[in-house]
């Protein structure tokens, strides 16, 4: 095929297909796996569980740093329930689980959980296809060995390590400001909360696992000219293994790498912006849109209706407002937890930090355009607050984490701009 365009759209194509079947193939063996041994340790973890069945958070008074055990009970089910009268296909499309229903005070997934491995009767049986669910994937084969507990104390540990092979891997790279604008940009992520939820992680792992990859591919990526397949794979990664979290965070920090690393023209930076950021706006979305269509082919659902409604309300603007207002509110919402001395003071040592660099090096006024995309990457969350604005606003406890890119890109881009020539 001679036109490069109808190439790469054939490429793209091909890879998400080849995802999707990938994807599904993983699903339907982890479902294979016995179920007495998860079941049992999920059982071992119930009074851990059971003092977070109202998402607790770590550090009383911030809502930020919630554990997400509302969405993890619904994981661990996923995880341990054994769909009866439904065939395997059936139980990893439309992913089944039992619900308690009308409790006071509201549904908590955590009752479900309980009442299911007490054997303790429920009304009803749902589903909640319009999610991939790949964390199963990681999930059984851990539950298979372990309990939840030593999840949260292997989570930790998994996340420590990748954070300090990214700060090596940029050392080795020579980047040292992109080091310094990682480690400033994790307190924005609430690093203190993330180790002790499921949900909460996933964006975590894809994120710091793309950075190493892209760090260790990166010369073979710009030589065979494959960029934009790298952020289409990060997007389906991210569809696939995520409920819609923060997932921002994984296309801004590579994105910020690729722009320190190959962003010297500006004009050309830009244009190589914007085209991997529809790889992977089409990475996520593409898989995702295949997961309703595979659900809808192969069993009797209704899951594409059914998730472009929740997709349009989720894109509704905030409620009570005009799409206008609607941001301004949804972005004060998501600015709110940052408003405490912890930032202040990170926002000074950024500023120090750069202030170093200034009079180490100078300004040179050639520089400053370099730093103009990055600042552009730094709107990306603005972006995204104004087009999902219902969702923003409904869960800005989790959702202003990716407040974490502008840390990243704006650091990184005045570095660039306070750097001598060799970088």
């Amino acid at each position: 095929m001679k036109n490069p365009l109808l190439r790469t759209i054939r490429n793209d194509v091909l890879l998400v297909l080849a995802g999707t079947f990938l994807g599904l193939a993983a699903l339907l063996l982890v479902h294979l796996l016995p179920l007495e041994p998860m079941q049992d340790h999920v059982y071992w973890s119930l009074p851990m569980i059971e003092k977070e069945f109202e998402d607790e958070v770590t550090v009383e008074g911030y809502r930020s740093t919630l554990t997400g055990n509302f969405t993890d009970c619904l994981m661990l089910e996923h995880a341990v329930y054994r769909a009866e009268g439904h065939s395997l296909l059936e139980q990893v499309l439309h992913m089944y689980r039992a619900e308690t229903y009308e409790l006071e005070g509201g549904w908590w997934p955590g009752h479900s959980l309980k009442d299911y491995l007490e054997n303790t009767p429920q009304p009803r049986e749902v589903q909640y296809a319009r999610y991939w669910h790949g964390y199963l994937v990681i999930l059984k084969p851990l539950l298979l060995l372990t309990s939840f507990n030593t999840i949260r104390l292997l989570n930790s540990a998994l996340q420590l390590l990748l954070a300090g092979c990214v700060v090596m891997g940029f050392c080795r790279r020579d980047a040292m400001p992109l080091a310094m604008g990682f480690l400033l940009s994790l307190p924005f992520l609430f690093f203190v909360s993330t180790y002790a939820s499921l949900s909460l992680s996933i964006c975590f792992y894809v994120m710091t696992i793309s950075l190493l990859a892209q760090l260790g591919l990166d010369p073979l990526l710009v030589r065979k000219g494959m960029y934009g397949q790298f952020f289409l794979v990060v997007g389906m990664a991210t569809s696939y293994f995520d409920f819609l979290t923060y997932p921002l965070v994984t296309l801004g920090f590579p994105l910020c790498v690729f722009l320190y690393l190959h962003g010297r023209e500006t004009g050309a930076a830009i244009r190589k912006m914007l085209t991997h950021s529809l790889h992977w706006f089409g990475g996520y979305m593409g898989l995702w849109a295949m997961k309703w269509v595979l659900a809808d082919l192969l069993t009797d659902s209704s899951t594409i209706r059914d998730a472009l409604g929740t997709l349009t309300t989720r894109t509704y603007s905030a409620d009570g407002y005009s799409r206008i207002a609607g941001f301004f509110s949804v972005l004060w919402k998501n600015i709110q937890p940052y408003g405490n001395w912890c930032y202040v003071i990170l926002t000074l040592i950024a500023l120090a930090a750069l202030l170093w660099r200034l009079a180490r090096y100078g300004l040179r006024w050639k520089n400053l355009k370099k730093a103009v995309p990055h600042l552009l990457l730094a709107l990306y969350p603005f972006a995204w607050f104004f087009v999902t604005q219902n969702h923003s606003e409904q869960h800005w406890q989790y959702t202003c984490r990716i407040f974490a890119c502008c840390m990243f890109a704006v650091y990184a881009g005045c570095a660039m701009a306070l750097a001598p020539e060799k970088e």
